[in-house]
């Protein structure tokens, strides 16, 4: 019986992020060339079992599937849209995951121009860093093609824990933005925390190992649900209660002349929410403030 031919993948962009990718690539035994304009990192891919291009074009032709992990918008426009581009050498059929943290735009338009030469290019944002692909253990999302995702995923599984599909092309990329402005959000005010914690005379070492401890790291699942779905009917704390104890943080936080500006402007969302009718509801009700702001009609009942 004739073997199977591997699946060829061309890798654009083989910094820390994309070469980690194209190693498990090539662990997973998959047929991988890749190509990065600094030496060092070819070199190291090299080592690592990945086929070496001196261009996006060499790299890409013939590969059933491109990918990419590059740092900026610029150059994600460049290496598929510029004069060498990769768009202009990939044969039809072929599918792309461009795997960086990239624009909107940028991606419908790659997707479109992609489309006219029979390619499907799918925004595939990736939500994790270097210590979680070492265990293969980031989190992959998508936007395009499904078909496409569906014929290629063992792609991204060899790299991921999880491969979401999130719709039309840019849905990926949108979603990756919201997780990064929550997870930004949150890492902000833990250091908001610790500094006014470290002003009043306790230790960063010893809060941190509390709340390591507490309800804290469970909140997506305790409460992420009912906030999504817009029920505020399981008051676990009402709305009126974290406010006065918000008050309460930020007076004595500025008493002590600590700057805790996350902290106050999450109070006044609080405020808005109150505004609204939902003193009595669960804390979730905040979540209305953010709807009402943006024309959203807010719930009379809860």
């Amino acid at each position: 019986m004739a073997r199977e031919t591997k699946k060829k993948i061309a890798f654009l962009g083989l910094g820390r992020m994309g070469g980690l990718m194209a190693k498990h690539l090539v662990d997973a035994g998959f047929d991988v060339t890749g190509y990065d304009p600094v030496p060092k990192a070819l070199a190291a891919a090299k080592k690592n079992g990945v086929k070496i291009a001196r261009t996006v074009a060499a790299a890409v032709k013939g590969a059933d599937v491109v990918c990419s992990s590059l740092p900026k918008t610029d150059i994600v426009r460049d290496v598929y849209l510029g004069s060498g581009g990769a768009l202009k050498t990939m044969r039809r059929g072929a599918v792309c995951f461009e795997l960086s943290t990239s624009s909107v735009a940028l991606a419908k338009e790659v997707a479109k121009e992609a489309r006219k030469k029979r390619i499907a290019f799918l925004d595939a944002p990736v939500l994790g860093s270097v210590p979680h692909l070492e265990r293969k253990g980031i989190s992959a999302i998508v936007g395009g093609d499904e078909a496409a995702l569906k014929e290629h995923r063992d792609v991204l599984d060899a790299f991921s824990k999880s491969v979401t599909y999130m719709g039309k092309s840019g849905n990926g990329l949108l979603m990756k933005l919201v997780s990064n402005h929550i997870v930004f959000i949150q890492h902000a005010g833990m250091a908001e925390g610790l500094a006014f914690g470290v002003k009043a005379g306790l230790t960063a070492r010893k809060m941190m190992k509390f709340l390591q401890g507490s309800v804290i790291p469970d909140l997506m699942h305790y409460k992420g649900s009912d906030m999504a779905a817009r029920d505020y009917s399981k008051v676990i704390g009402h709305l009126g209660l974290s406010y006065k104890d918000m008050g309460i943080s930020v007076n004595e936080a500025n008493d002590l002349g600590v700057p805790v500006p996350i902290g106050a402007a999450a109070r006044q969302q609080h405020t808005s929410a109150m505004a609204l009718g939902f003193e009595h509801a669960d804390l979730n009700a905040v979540f209305e403030a953010f709807l009402n702001a943006m024309g959203v009609k807010p719930k009379r009942k809860f």
